[in-house]
């Protein structure tokens, strides 16, 4: 790290930025006394869970083999298609989809829709109806009857080896199968500690989110909608040929979902909250964590780490980017080391 100059935020925020700092509501920084939750230890894991973890490890393993036009597809194949849902005719917010490939297996978020793709080629055009179900994700749909159209654009059969084999098992570090799986229970058990503690963060930021006496603007969320909107379903619906009236009635159903409005405005409000901290605190970024975003972020590229530093240099935005990163983290940091976790038992 010596050899390499890390860029720290000097200077202003560039105009734009100052903008939008402007138009946030004052915030009064939240009292972090007393500050404690309880969580539920995590649930045991189910076979079936660690049998789909162990094939999706495998499948870098997995033989493929794709099917001709003339084939039909069959149940467990990965299938490549673009898929669009409707119900009474508008689009369904989150439905669109485009250009993955997903393997053939029950989905009950979306029950019937896949097994209905099953016998069917690999460049037809289907048309499946559905009813979605009572814990479908937009609540205002649950329980609508629900019209997709998929258009596949190609499936492939995929073979894994004999479980036993021992070159398979190698490849997990292992001797045997139930050395194999247990590795596997090991490497599931570890992803549950570090989800079950993102989760305790969350819970703790939502409290903190609760003290803060203020009014998110409805300008505020549209807009954070907006651009997420726009870098993902809006994105995709214009790769597909949507027209703009189209885009806009899916702009309007993410902009109306209350469950997405819920979301975004907690995270903008833990996102003011923070930042009154920061000022009320005097939190500073050191550099040694904006050392470790840029290494992160070199690794995340794959590009050397002075390229990554040069590029911060040369562009004072990604600059500042990266500047609020390492506050909103230190920030977070300072605020669970005032928290109290507590398990239910």
């Amino acid at each position: 790290m010596n050899s390499v100059s890390i860029p720290l935020l000097s200077s202003p925020l560039p105009q734009d930025d100052q903008s939008v700092m402007r138009s946030l509501p004052r915030v009064e920084a939240p009292s972090l006394e007393d500050l404690a939750v309880t969580i539920s230890p995590p649930e045991a894991f189910t076979p079936e869970q660690v049998q789909a973890r162990f094939l999706e490890l495998a499948r870098p393993l997995a033989t493929e083999r794709y099917r001709y036009p003339s084939e039909k597809v069959a149940w467990g194949d990965e299938v490549l298609f673009d898929i669009v849902g409707y119900s009474e005719g508008k689009l369904i917010p989150f439905s669109v989809r485009s250009g993955e490939w997903v393997r053939l297996e029950p989905e009950p978020v979306l029950p019937g829709l896949f097994e209905a793709l099953v016998g069917r080629t690999p460049r037809e055009k289907v048309a499946v109806d559905i009813t979605l179900p009572g814990d479908y994700p937009v609540e205002s749909l649950r329980g609508a009857t629900a019209r997709f159209s998929v258009q596949l654009w190609g499936a492939r059969e995929v073979t894994y080896p004999e479980l036993e084999n021992p070159a398979f098992l190698r490849a997990f570090g292992a001797a045997t199968l139930a050395e194999a799986m247990k590795k596997v229970v090991g490497q599931m058990e570890a992803e549950a500690k570090q989800l079950l503690l993102s989760q305790v963060q969350r819970q703790v930021l939502a409290t903190v989110a609760e003290r803060t006496r203020v009014k998110v603007p409805a300008t505020l969320v549209d807009e954070e909608i907006r651009r997420r909107w726009t870098s993902s379903e809006g994105q995709v619906l214009s790769q597909l040929g949507f027209d703009e009236a189209r885009r806009d009635e899916s702009l309007r159903g993410w902009l109306q979902d209350t469950q997405t409005r819920a979301e975004v405005e907690l995270r903008l409000r833990i996102g003011l909250a923070l930042g009154a901290i920061c000022k009320r605190d005097k939190l500073k970024v050191t550099r040694e964590r904006v050392e470790k975003l840029i290494r992160d972020e070199a690794n995340a590229s794959g590009l050397p780490l002075h390229e990554v530093a040069a590029a911060l240099q040369a562009e004072p935005q990604n600059l500042v980017k990266i500047d609020q990163m390492a506050l909103h983290l230190t920030a977070v940091d300072h605020v669970m080391s005032r928290a109290k976790v507590q398990v239910a038992a």
